[in-house]
């Protein structure tokens, strides 16, 4: 059985403002409770101009008491920036007064302006990500730690409160490459892929994924494997892209201009190949009416075998109405559909 649940980015641009962008996103995951969506999930990122949120926990303190059952996270949280004790800590507050509903994402980061500015040395990011998801979860689980890491280290620390989950709130790790799809395998209990990487180079790393668990003696199916997936949903195909397709174009234009693009070998695209944008598009997008979206899912599901697919439903410049009905739309046409299958 597949779960879903959404992701956000909270930021401005295209006309909307960070802080309205929060305020609907609220609503929009209130309705997702509703309509029998399992997760949301916000991510992370420092100084940039367009107001993008640098404090996931903080605006989960906020969804948390707002919502009553589906499960949440930052989705993902950098955690290299942060100390581990304290993100334990924080998320163990989170989880108790949500009475058990946290999932935290991790990943490594991979801007110099973030880690310049948090004094953290980037080559430094894959050890610190092996040592503090280790250390966290020994934080929630025993008693007292002393913990002896070449990043972290402790002596005799208990942390108090422990979580509501038992034996401890799941950790979802965010990684592309293969040597960090492995250390998702290794510390993680769930590996979050995204939907920017080609979905050949998703299978081949589900791959090496899969191997890592099995020669650790764990079950891939007893393991989370979630997908973030570019999603909308309208009335029909012809409406749905003449009301979403402009702005997740716009949304992967930028990804090229960033150099966030790769072709199926994994070499990054040029910032000036916008002619390959309507192919990257296609592959990574879900969209149409309920039963062209069920259908793309139940093929995607099948194809890659995932637990949960995460989606992003909201882009800058698409309405905080049109969210909401594709939301709607979602869980009351597309999850049905779904569960016939």
């Amino acid at each position: 059985m597949t779960h879903f649940g959404l992701v956000y980015s909270i930021e401005g641009g295209a006309g909307d403002r960070s802080d309205t962008v929060f305020r609907e996103a609220v609503e929009e995951i209130v309705l997702a409770e509703e309509v029998g969506l399992d997760s949301a999930l916000i991510s992370e990122h420092h100084f940039l101009e367009n107001g993008f949120f640098p404090s996931p926990l903080i605006a989960l303190s906020f969804i948390a008491a707002r919502t009553k059952k589906i499960k949440f996270g930052p989705g993902v949280m950098l955690l290299p920036l942060y100390d581990p004790v304290h993100v334990a800590e924080d998320c163990a507050v989170l989880d108790i007064i949500s009475g058990g509903r946290l999932i935290l994402g991790v990943g490594q980061g991979y801007r110099p302006e973030e880690f310049d500015a948090f004094g953290v040395d980037l080559a430094d990011r894959s050890a610190k990500m092996r040592e503090g998801v280790t250390l966290i979860r020994k934080l929630w689980t025993e008693p007292q730690v002393t913990f002896n890491g070449k990043q972290f280290q402790t002596r005799n620390l208990p942390l108090n409160p422990k979580p509501f989950q038992k034996p401890a709130p799941p950790i979802w790790i965010a990684a592309k490459k293969r040597h960090a799809v492995q250390l998702a395998a290794e510390v993680g209990d769930g590996w979050f892929a995204d939907p920017i990487t080609p979905i050949s180079i998703v299978e081949r790393n589900k791959v090496h994924w899969e191997n890592t668990l099995r020669a650790s003696g764990v079950k891939p199916a007893d393991r989370a494997f979630g997908y973030y997936r570019d999603a909308y949903v309208g009335e029909d195909d012809q409406s749905a892209a003449r009301l979403a397709h402009k702005q997740v174009m716009d949304s992967y234009h930028n990804y090229l201009q960033w150099g966030h693009l790769v072709d199926d070998d994994g070499k990054p695209l040029a910032p000036d190949r916008t002619d390959l944008l309507e192919g990257f598009v296609k592959d990574r997008l879900t969209i149409g009416s309920p039963e062209t979206c069920a259908n793309d899912i139940q093929k995607l599901s099948k194809r890659l075998g995932i637990t949960d697919l995460i989606m992003k439903m909201k882009f800058p410049g698409l309405s905080h109405n049109l969210v909401m009905k594709s939301i709607s739309l979602f869980g009351q046409k597309v999850m049905p559909l779904l569960a016939r299958n």
